[in-house]
Order: structure tokens, then sequence, then C-alpha cells
């Protein structure tokens, strides 16, 4: 058991606003999530790697009608989701798996701070599943975590470290995170790239499928 789920274990009830509270320092969901709903066309909405579900609950919260579907292989995806349940589903599924009956379906498709979680070798698959996932005319958008020197990154490593028990590998600059992402997106054209607050380790970059 992880030190993270001990913590849970201990929070009970508290989980969810100590959660919201000590992801706010390290990224602002919200913001992030605005910027990626305003996309225009967009009423299909893919989470890859969505864990808890408060990403999915932010872009819930930014329209009352697009559809919302978070996947992640974890237990129970989604399982600290407070928002609306009509139009927003939940599965403990791989993205290979979506893949198999979802092709080129979606609006949009969110890959955020997952491809720190992947080992290197296995990144270009994701988002080669990604991009395939992502319909004609819609978008990939990719945020993810750039080390630098700073005791942002270092808390970072370490909340991964040893609360989620999991070794993170963060991109050591922002041209690698950009350099993959347009690799494995042929065809795509660059439709949005910034910083996410309240730190500028949080890179991103989306990306139009023609």
């Amino acid at each position: 058991m992880s030190l993270g789920q001990i913590v849970r274990a201990i929070l009970g009830p508290l989980t969810d606003p100590v959660a919201r509270i000590y992801r706010s320092c390290y990224v602002d969901l919200g913001g992030f999530a605005r910027t990626i709903a305003d996309l225009p066309g967009v009423s299909t909405i893919l989470e890859i790697g969505c864990g808890d579900g408060h990403l999915c609950q932010a872009l819930a919260e930014q329209s009352s009608d697009t559809v919302i579907l978070g996947i992640d292989p974890g237990v129970e995806p989604g399982a600290l989701y407070r928002g609306r349940t009509q139009g927003v589903e939940f599965r403990p599924i791989e993205a290979s798996t979506l893949l198999e009956t979802e092709k080129n379906t979606f609006d949009l498709v969110v890959l955020c701070d997952v491809l720190h979680h992947v080992p290197p070798e296995g990144r270009g698959r994701l988002v080669d599943t990604a991009w395939a996932l992502t319909g004609d005319g819609g978008y990939l958008a990719v945020k993810d975590w750039v080390s630098t020197k700073n005791l942002a990154t270092a808390l970072a490593y370490l909340s991964d470290r040893f609360i989620t028990g999991d070794t993170p590998r963060f991109f050591e600059d922002r041209q690698g995170l950009d350099e993959l992402i347009s690799a494995h997106s042929p065809g795509g054209v660059v439709a949005g790239v910034g910083s996410v607050p309240p730190h500028p380790n949080n890179r991103y970059l989306i990306v139009s499928k023609p």
C-alpha cells in the first residue's frame, strides 16, 4: 500500500477536498479546462489517464452538454468526481482497448500529467493511440511537467515517488515534449501552446487534426 493510499484511508470523506487543495499547489486544473474546453467544435471529450476525475469534473463544469469519457486502467477511475452525471462516464480500461471500437471518434483527446508516468520507450505509442482516437477536425491536448532545477520540480518528484508510489520521469525541456507530440501526430497543426499556472513547468501543447 502506497503512502497516498494510507493517507486516503485516514482522511476518509475529507480525501476529496484535501486532494483538490494539494493538487492546486501544482496545477490549476480549472484554468487548463477552460483553455481546452473553449476550443471550437468540441462536443465529445476523452481524457486518457483520468485518475480521480478532477480534470473531467473541471471540463464538465465548462459545459452542460459536452459528452465526456474518462479512462484509466487503475482502480476506480473517477473516484473523486463530483460533477454532473449525465453525459459523463468513466471506464477502467487502456486507451489501446478503446481504440478497437472508437477510432477517429473524439473532438478532443486529453493527456494531462500522464506521459511522465510512462517509460520513455512507450510514450510514442501512447501518443499514437491518442491521435488515432482523435476525430477529423478534432484536437489532441497534452499537458505535462517539464523539469527545471527548482523547488517545485523537487516537490513534484517527491509527491509522485512517495505519495503515489510511482517513479516519475519528467521531460528535461519543453522541446522534448513538443517534439514527441509533433512526431506522433502526423499532419497535425499546432493550435495552442503555453503554461498552466501556478508553475511554468506545466507545459501544454494542443494539436489540431485535419
